[in-house]
């Protein structure tokens, strides 16, 4: 298989993954399951959210370890979506998790090097992220003019972690320095760092990594192994 087909079948690898997490990823939604919070206690503790369309029930962790679990006597506040609780305070539910992304990265910007100016590169760029990830579910009540509260969740996170994969660069003579005297789009191998932030469902992420050209003219192409900049786009898979 040719270098050009093994590049097309990663592309294609992406956008598959990218469909996918569109249609199934609940990263940012509020969905069941555990969390960290300071619901019941100054410091954080452990509890178990429920999600519904008519209330998001809350229980403790220690509620649902008994053998049996009558739900209606574990639940411990419920937050209705019409309706603020008495003595309500802003409350955050943290949840982190093991993050696996596929990472698109449009821009690079490139420091001067070896006698080349700077350079911002918008090549195709794609990667599989590995990393940390804590997502926070901020729970709020707003007051309307009709004297009615409306029930809020804003979602914020953060994600740290590491990156590798494919990526192409214009390989002439101009950026070996003369070392060839032909032009074409090389293939590149690309990792590194990347941190991503969140609120909502928009995120974006500052990527450092290098790249390390995969044919033998790596040895005059001027960036091989250098340091990079980039802004990237993440879809969660998990």
């Amino acid at each position: 298989m040719t270098l050009r087909r093994h590049l097309f079948c990663f592309g294609i690898l992406v956008l598959s993954a990218s469909c996918s997490a569109i249609k199934n990823s609940s990263k940012y939604g509020f969905s069941e399951g555990y969390y960290k919070s300071r619901l019941f206690h100054k410091n954080q503790k452990k509890v178990y959210v429920v999600p519904t369309e008519e209330n998001i029930k809350v229980y403790t962790a220690k509620s649902l370890q008994k053998e049996y679990v009558d739900t209606m006597q574990s639940l411990k506040i419920a937050f209705p979506p019409n309706q603020k609780p008495l003595q309500f305070a802003s409350y955050v539910f943290k949840q982190p998790s093991f993050d696996i992304d596929v990472l698109s990265i449009p821009f690079k910007y490139r420091p001067a090097v070896r006698g080349f100016p700077k350079q911002l590169n918008a090549t195709f760029n794609g990667a599989v992220y590995l990393g940390y990830r804590s997502d926070m579910y901020r729970l709020s009540y707003t007051q309307t003019p009709l004297r009615l509260f409306k029930r809020n969740i804003m979602h914020y996170g953060y994600s740290i972690g590491l990156f590798t994969g494919l990526g192409t660069a214009r390989i002439d003579e101009y950026v070996t320095n003369n070392g060839i005297n032909i032009q074409y789009d090389g293939a590149v191998n690309l990792s590194g760092l990347n941190i991503i932030a969140g609120v909502g469902k928009i995120s974006l992420g500052i990527a450092v990594g290098v790249d390390n050209l995969l044919d033998k003219n790596r040895k005059y192409w001027v960036n091989q192994g250098k340091p990079w900049v980039g802004l990237s786009f993440g879809l969660n898979l998990n």
